[in-house]
């Protein structure tokens, strides 16, 4: 995993000659897009169908996808290098859609509890593999703009996912539901069988060790992340109750322009990452995400949320995409699948300690200060970094990548 004498955080200049548009490229890419459109079309849909269940009960089903994940994400890491990519993306899809039909069986929450981890294994198997297939197929100097393109596939779904499944359950019931969303897991299932050989990648097994679970080289940008990911956990939490108690109206209006920033930002950003750098892209994104904060701590009007959403939206594009490139960048090619789930696991435990974290905080202060607090991590984080002149090299093409 050498690195070249590029200037810190400056672009790649191998590969501009290698195509992008591959085969395996395209079919990884509507793989991710048809799995994230299973995922974020539960979201409306099973806590509905749970409909007499306990509140807690709900909670726990709806939370275990989560859970399992997070247990899960570093073996995956692990798998996807010892054994390849492309049996880890089918594993992944076929668990998916298994789980989905077998939600047809039964709306009893200790039923329906394992099929929901079973769901939450499969994706992270699923996106492990395929996030490193593609940092394994795409030229080095185009890695950012291929990841913008990636992280377009998987935030898109959550635009309309959401609504067609909730449509789909209340015109023709919840079990034609499900076996739609199973088609479809089934679907991406067909095409990731479809990835060229090319594009997979194993090794032989060796011993295991919790050090190999992590990577080390990617402590630096799934830190960062983690700041960020702090950040959104607390939104998540805590922004409708704000709203409400503020009188800021709908807070969905918040994500849904959160969403409709950084979709069509993510291939943006991910070119200017190749052109400029990766640290040239993250460190204004963590610093925007951090003064997005600040202003809906402050917000007093509709108006003020809805510009936070749009600044955190350009600083979460700007900071997930070029970080997941330079995490890409500083993994050794055999370690690909380990970097991505170390990346991947800042995101678990970010979103997760976010919400545990200020959930206590909130107890004590106000929301406006749990959202300040959230703004000082990426900030403080982006100007630690320009003061110690300490930004991260891009790396140069590994040769045996």
């Amino acid at each position: 995993m050498g690195q070249d004498s590029t200037p810190p955080g400056g672009p790649l200049s191998a590969g501009r000659d290698e195509p992008l548009w591959t085969g395996a490229f395209s079919i990884v890419l509507v793989c991710t897009h048809l799995s994230f459109a299973t995922f974020f079309s539960t979201f409306t849909t099973l806590p509905l169908y749970l409909g007499d269940a306990h509140k807690w009960q709900i909670g726990l089903v709806v939370g275990s996808m989560g859970l399992a994940g997070m247990l899960i994400r570093p073996l995956a890491g692990l798998w996807s290098d010892r054994y390849g990519r492309k049996p880890l993306m089918m594993i992944g899809t076929g668990a998916t859609a298994l789980s989905l039909a077998a939600h047809c069986l039964s709306d009893d929450p200790y039923i329906l509890l394992p099929l929901r981890m079973v769901n939450g294994m499969g994706m992270v198997l699923f996106v492990t593999a395929a996030f490193t297939t593609i940092a394994d197929i795409v030229p080095a100097d185009r890695r950012g703009v291929a990841f913008g393109y990636l992280a377009m596939m998987n935030s898109l779904p959550q635009v309309y996912s959401p609504w067609l499944a909730l449509t789909i359950a209340r015109t023709w019931g919840f079990t034609p539901y499900f076996l739609t969303a199973a088609a479809v897991a089934g679907l991406a299932f067909l095409l990731s069988s479809r990835v060229s050989s090319g594009a997979d990648r194993g090794r032989p097994a060796e011993g295991f060790s919790a050090a190999a679970l992590v990577s080390r080289s990617t402590l630096l940008p799934a830190s960062l992340f983690l700041t960020i990911a702090v950040a959104f956990g607390a939104i998540q939490a805590f922004l409708p109750l704000m709203a409400e108690d503020r009188g800021l109206g709908n807070p969905g209006l918040f994500f849904v322009l959160y969403g409709l920033v950084v979709v069509p930002l993510r291939p943006v950003v991910g070119a200017l990452t190749d052109r400029h750098g990766r640290a040239a892209v993250f460190l204004p994104g963590l610093a925007v995400a951090g003064l997005a904060m600040f202003l809906l701590a402050a917000a007093s009007m509709q108006g003020m949320m809805l510009a936070a959403a749009v600044l955190f939206g350009l600083g979460f594009a700007a900071a997930h995409t070029a970080l997941l490139a330079l995490t890409v960048d500083r993994a050794d090619s055999e370690q690909r699948g380990v970097a991505m789930s170390t990346f991947g696991f800042a995101w678990d435990t970010g979103s997760g300690v976010g919400a545990l974290t200020f959930g206590l905080m909130a107890g004590f202060v106000s929301y406006g200060f749990v959202f300040a607090m959230a703004g000082v991590l990426p900030l403080a984080a982006s100007m630690l970094l320009v003061a110690g002149s300490r930004l991260p090299r891009s790396a140069a093409p590994d040769p045996a990548g």
